[in-house]
């Protein structure tokens, strides 16, 4: 028996310790992956069959746009908490690899880099490291509407190859159809304008740096024929955001426009019975393009890198690469492999693709490049829309690129650490110790210390649930971005050390910023006076209680309840060569700005805004208003008409003293809405064209998520609370002053 006791002891035993094992075996591996190109439906079938192939590993996707998927990806990596593989853009790559967010997978690549296009190898490498793995190849090719060109007498088998002979297209259409554009350039984004204006300036033989990258050295010949070139280009051109320029083309307005593969989808489904054409970039001395692409990387603080390599291999492989292209016809694969096969070179339309990729050129893999691109658009707007000479833009450009290249390169000596917690939290003791100190210091003062010290405590226990989300959410980021806005800081980098006042100094130096400060007057100013006079009126209206008076006020009040985002899409329409707007000023025989686009328009475009944000915001102060007016006492209207007063002394005399509370806050209110002015800016027009809506709050954005210097976006946020502070206490004062004289 005690043989036997003992034989099922140790089973028991022996079961139970191979449980871990098993549960451990069991176990799967959850990669996250991120990614923007590829449909979600489409992916997650691609992922579902990864899994199986794989069954030990699960993949969490997330769909990112375009429009914010950058901040998103640059606010994950300052908080730690990055997605295991990342699709990025071909310019990312160097500023996340030089950052040291990106595993480095030189051994990796060094067994596959013979598979792919050798153009896109540079768009992974940074100090001679592989942190990427190419995806997707793209660049951009000429389309052309060839129902135009036989109507203009052109060949539309014989698109133009050069320079002379696209003015000579240019003028050609422009002679035949003087309400259609012969060509388009793109405006208003920081990305668009140079990557149509560089492969003109590359086809001349021209560069914009050295071998090494630490010098600016365009060809000042070259560049300013260039910039000239495009110049002549505008007079014939639409100018407008590429989004606009595709569907302009896609309805017949636009003669020839440089674009790219997502038109061969758009183009169809927009307007099916366009007959166009596509060729190779024109160009002086070769056919250039701009070449790019979509890479995979793999995030250096995921848990497992193999598995992540495995679903990268899985992503870029031929098998994989030939089923996403098979569901849409943009998609060019970075394998040669791919590229070589019958299905890409038996369509016309990927094959004038296939044959530019052999004759573009690549960015330089710079991580300033997000800095460097907006010098550049800058520049190219600035000759567009103020007709600036190509020596002066030659100049400013070259010294704004070698002032970046220098402070880059100074940048670079720094070390870099973390912020300490430690300084944050003892900065936040101290403000809680002052504010108690300050309590105790009253209470001493009025001698109330000795009394209802229980009642008290029982006050703050039944305040500490607000008292805790206003110590996390409040105070907290309130210290936090105190701090940094005296330091060098970066999402990125990281921390490098204390600067003072140099953050606050340099901001209020940077024309930038004065131009945005210079903006939000004017904003706060054209705003500010129409929506609280417009509010005021509509509800003087509503309280004379007129027919239909509730129609009309939930009519007027339903802006409110519109997002911003759905009002800037609409207000874009409206204010588009199509939209609202222009057909009214046809229609009354006025006049079309140039750019007709209102939005694309330096003159026009801030105002545009400003009328967007007046119909948004007037709604909510008419409601405060009325409920202002049904508060005044009845009985003084009804003895200033017994005493004959007139319409307006009633106003005057009674209804605006009664209203002074309500006006006080509605111009608090409107004050502080209008110098924060921010998702109507990055939904219309992201600061341009030309940086003509660039606000305090844009600025702020763009220097915290653009260019990654958050220190100075601390130090714009703390300026812009003393601005708004100023005008508040200025309002309220004026606005108080008879109040504090009758007493």
């Amino acid at each position: 028996m005690v043989p036997m006791f003992w034989k099922h002891i140790s089973i028991f035993i022996l079961f139970f310790s191979l449980i871990p094992f098993r549960v451990y075996a069991e176990k799967k591996v959850e990669l996250c992956f991120w990614q923007f190109l590829v449909p979600e439906r489409r992916m997650r079938a691609i992922l579902d069959e990864f899994e199986k192939k794989y069954p030990h590993i699960k993949v969490k996707m997330q769909q990112l746009n375009w429009r914010d998927g950058l901040d998103k990806i640059t606010t994950s990596i300052a908080a730690g908490i990055t997605s295991d593989v990342c699709e990025l853009g071909s310019t990312w790559t160097p500023q996340f690899a030089e950052s040291g967010a990106l595993l480095d997978i030189s051994e990796y690549m060094q067994e596959r880099k013979d598979e792919f296009l050798p153009i896109l190898l540079s768009c992974v490498e940074w100090n001679n490291q592989y942190y990427g793995v190419p995806w997707v190849a793209g660049t951009r090719v000429l389309f052309y509407n060839k129902e135009l060109f036989r109507q203009a007498g052109l060949d539309p088998e014989k698109p133009p190859k050069n320079w002379e002979e696209l003015y000579k297209y240019v003028l050609e259409l422009a002679n035949r159809f003087p309400d259609l554009y012969p060509f388009a350039i793109p405006v208003g984004e920081n990305y668009t304008p140079w990557q149509t204006f560089l492969p003109f300036f590359w086809s001349a033989g021209g560069e914009l740096f050295d071998n090494s990258l630490n010098k600016a050295e365009p060809e000042k010949d070259v560049f300013v024929d260039c910039l000239r070139f495009y110049q002549k280009l505008s007079h014939h051109s639409l100018l407008a955001r590429q989004a606009q320029i595709d569907r302009s083309f896609a309805s017949g307005k636009v003669g020839m426009m440089i674009s790219g593969g997502w038109n061969l989808s758009l183009i169809p489904r927009l307007n099916p019975r366009l007959r166009f054409g596509m060729a190779l970039v024109p160009g002086e001395k070769k056919q250039v393009s701009f070449a790019g692409g979509e890479v995979l990387a793999i995030f250096k603080q995921t848990k497992y890198p193999e598995e992540a390599k495995l679903l990268v291999h899985y992503l870029t492989s031929e098998e994989v690469q030939n089923q996403i292209a098979r569901s849409g016809t943009s998609f060019v694969p970075s394998l040669k492999n791919s590229l070589e096969k019958e299905a890409y070179l038996s369509s016309p339309q990927r094959k004038i693709f296939i044959e530019q990729l052999k004759y573009a050129q690549t960015l330089p893999p710079h991580p300033k490049w997000s800095q460097i691109q907006e010098e550049l658009s800058w520049v190219i707007e600035d000759s567009l829309f103020n007709k600036t000479a190509p020596t002066d833009s030659f100049s400013y450009l070259t010294e704004r690129l070698n002032k970046i290249l220098s402070i880059y390169s100074k940048s670079r000596k720094k070390s870099t650490t973390q912020l300490p917690n430690s300084i944050v939290v003892l900065s936040i003791a101290g403000i809680l110790a002052l504010i108690v100190l300050i309590n105790v210091c009253y209470r001493i003062k009025t001698r109330g210390i000795k009394t209802k010290n229980q009642r008290v405590l029982v006050l703050y226990l039944f305040l500490l649930p607000w008292l805790a989300i206003f110590l996390l959410f409040y105070l907290f980021p309130f210290v936090y971005s105190l701090i940094l806005s005296f330091t060098d800081y970066s999402p990125l980098r990281g921390y490098s050390g204390f600067c003072g006042f140099n953050n606050y100094i340099e901001v209020l130096k940077d024309p930038e910023f004065q131009k945005a400060l210079l903006h939000t007057f004017y904003f706060a100013l054209g705003t500010c006076p129409v929506s609280i006079l417009l509010a005021l009126g509509c509800a003087v209206v509503i309280y004379k209680k007129i027919p239909m008076v509730r129609f009309i006020q939930a009519s007027l009040f339903a802006p409110i309840t519109i997002s911003v985002i759905v009002a800037a899409s609409m207000f874009s329409y409206f204010y588009s060569s199509e939209g609202f707007f222009n057909s009214m000023l046809d229609f009354l025989h006025l006049p079309r700005p140039f750019p007709d686009n209102w939005l694309m328009n330096p003159k026009m475009a801030l105002i545009s805004v400003m009328i967007m944000h007046v119909w948004l915001s007037f709604g909510f102060y008419m409601v405060i208003f009325t409920a202002g007016l049904y508060s005044i006492p009845r009985e003084l209207l009804e003895a200033s008409y017994i005493d004959g007063a007139q319409t307006w002394h009633r106003f005057r005399y009674i209804v605006l003293p009664q209203l002074k509370p309500f006006i006080i806050l509605v111009i608090v209110l409107n004050t502080i809405k209008a110098f924060q002015v921010f998702p109507e800016v990055f939904a219309m027009t992201q600061g341009g064209p030309h940086g003509a809506t660039l606000t305090l709050v844009y600025y702020l954005y763009k220097t915290g998520f653009h260019q990654f210097e958050m220190g100075k976006a601390s130090a714009v946020g703390y300026i812009l609370l003393v601005i708004i502070g100023f005008f508040l206490i200025l309002e309220v004062t004026f606005l108080t002053r008879g109040k504090s004289n009758e007493r």
